[in-house]
């Protein structure tokens, strides 16, 4: 296998990264710009949540996203470690704000894990493939 095909889970990793700190980068700006409370009964009576922090923390986590995922498409193993760490920090988030948005938090997680499954194998190809070293002399 060659180091550009080797690239190629990285580069479709980056991309799925990018997206998906796009899309959520997208809904927590949508968010903190709607200013929705939501509300819910209980035997006290009428309880109301103001969700913007949590629109702010979604805009913060888009954007670590999104650099992450320009970055793992180098492969250097810091920024493929980085990806992991990123990745893992928002699906905690998602898994926290899922009750108020199913389906954005399934979009994103979806995208997260399907990167850093990518991610995991080649890591797992790298390390049980060491690459050729040439001595100099030019491959053919």
């Amino acid at each position: 296998m060659t180091v550009r095909q080797r690239n190629r889970s990285l580069l479709l990793a980056g991309g799925l990264l990018v997206g998906a700190g796009i899309f959520d980068l997208l809904a927590g700006i949508g968010d903190v710009d709607s200013g929705d409370v939501y509300a819910s009964l209980h035997a006290e009576g009428l309880v109301f949540y103001d969700l913007t922090s949590w629109a702010w923390l979604h805009v913060a986590s888009g954007v670590l996203l999104v650099v992450t995922g320009l970055a793992v498409a180098s492969g250097r193993r810091r920024w493929v470690t980085a990806a992991l760490v990123v990745g893992a920090l928002v699906v905690v988030v998602h898994l926290m704000f899922a009750p108020y948005h199913p389906i954005e938090a399934l979009i994103v997680v979806g995208l997260i894990l399907a990167a850093a499954r990518l991610v995991v194998r080649h890591r797992r190809r790298e390390r049980r493939d060491p690459p050729v070293r040439t001595a100099g002399r030019p491959s053919r």
